[in-house]
């Protein structure tokens, strides 16, 4: 074999080694401003074709103080259902039942008494609903929501939906900034694919396990911008939010891997693109995270095993 075919076949091995592997959604430059009333931004990026772009945009910088979820105190939710219970007590008449609540540590213990059993039976069902009651309002008081995992697991996370819906006003300036740069007759998936190419380029922050995490390391859509950091639950509600700025009637699903998020959107049938039918409604998924480029419809190898293993739960974008 000659020098100069020895070396090609050599080049063309470390190319197909490369290109095996997703490209990195590669983040240039980010810098933000105070300016005023204002905070400017300005971003530049690789996309997916290795090309460069750039977006400038402001933000209202009284946004980034809004009120948004605390860590989550299992101890601090059960004394706010605790008092709850004694307040729907007190409204009990006395000669239809007695209720006596203990609370040890995070448990709950609610005693009725009642010489009918009509009325025990009824006093207790009330008194167990207002408990639930009690816990959701606190939840949803807090930017929390109950979460359960593919094995049936309960716990609770941050409202991801809520974030998506109360954002997409104040993203809005954003998402008119990433459609200016579309080219004219471009239809949405020419804006949804710059847009994930760009989300993906935000660097990545892992992911803590929503079985255990007190919402700890989740980051709102605005404080991600704020910060330039995301994990993928973060990095995924930025992108359903952005795309919702837009497209307010678009069908969207939330979708929970183990440790993972992907985004699902319906978009019009294209055969070259895979979808995943959830409720009757076949999405398109994308994976927000990065760093990895990953174009829309093209997801991880793993994100795939776990899809078709059944691994997953999900929620719909309403």
């Amino acid at each position: 074999m000659c020098k100069d075919t020895y070396k090609l076949r050599n080049s063309l091995l470390i190319l197909m080694f490369l290109l095996s592997f997703p490209l990195q959604g590669k983040q240039i430059a980010f810098n933000k401003t105070q300016n005023g009333a204002d905070t400017l931004f300005h971003y530049r990026w690789d996309t997916e074709l290795e090309q460069m772009s750039e977006i400038n945009f402001r933000l209202a910088t009284k946004e980034f103080n809004v009120k948004s979820h605390k860590h989550f105190v299992p101890d601090l939710a059960q004394q706010y259902v605790y008092i709850e219970l004694h307040k729907e007590a007190r409204k009990i008449d006395p000669r239809e039942a007695r209720i006596q609540i203990n609370k040890t540590g995070q448990d709950i213990q609610v005693n009725v008494k009642s010489r009918s059993d009509k009325l025990l039976s009824k006093w207790r069902q009330s008194m167990a609903q207002s408990q639930v009651k009690a816990f959701d309002q606190y939840l949803d008081d807090n930017y929390y929501s109950r979460f359960q995992s593919y094995l049936g697991q309960e716990a609770v996370k941050p409202d991801h939906l809520r974030y998506i819906n109360e954002n997409k006003t104040s993203l809005l300036p954003i998402a008119q900034a990433i459609y200016e740069m579309v080219p004219e007759n471009s239809d949405s998936r020419d804006y949804i694919r710059l847009l994930l190419s760009w989300v993906q380029s935000i660097p990545y922050d892992k992911l803590q396990d929503r079985m255990t995490s007190n919402g700890a390391g989740y980051l709102p859509p605005l404080s991600v911008i704020a910060n330039n950091i995301g994990d993928c639950d973060s990095k995924s509600v930025l992108m359903g939010s952005l795309v919702r700025s837009l497209l307010p009637d678009i069908k969207m699903v939330m979708v929970y891997l183990p440790n993972h998020a992907l985004l699902g959107i319906k978009l019009p049938f294209r055969p070259t693109e895979k979808t995943y039918e959830i409720e009757g409604v076949d999405y398109t998924l994308m994976e927000p995270t990065g760093p990895a480029h990953m174009p829309l419809s093209k997801i991880s190898a793993t994100s795939a095993r776990n899809l078709a293993s059944r691994m997953f739960t999900y929620e719909v974008v309403r």
